[in-house]
């Protein structure tokens, strides 16, 4: 509407755009409130989901340093265990060894 077609409209016509145009605005403040909100809440749950995955990527990294420690604990218990079955051998070998001996 021009300036010209505004002149032309009377008080009541004027109040009634008024009133139109405030209702617009309050509308599309409305709009801008639950915009801005939805943008918040959105915000909040991405940067709980850099959290969660900050979270995961410890949990994995625990998971990876229980893991290298129990491949080592297990390495070390089977060096262990060669190292008896070996000796356990040796002593077997003496044994029979002696035995032979005192039998001849």
């Amino acid at each position: 509407m021009n300036e010209k077609q505004l002149k032309k409209l009377t008080r009541l016509q004027l109040l009634e755009l008024l009133i139109l145009q405030t209702e617009e605005s309050e509308r599309l403040q409305k709009q801008l409130d639950d915009l801005k909100l939805k943008k918040e809440v959105e915000t909040i749950q991405i940067s709980n989901l850099g959290s969660i995955a900050e979270a995961s990527m410890q949990i994995a990294n625990v998971f990876n340093a229980t893991q290298q420690a129990a491949d080592l604990y297990l390495e070390a218990a089977k060096k262990q265990a060669d190292t008896i079955v070996a000796e356990a051998k040796a002593k077997a070998e003496e044994i029979i060894r002696k035995a032979a001996e005192e039998k001849a």
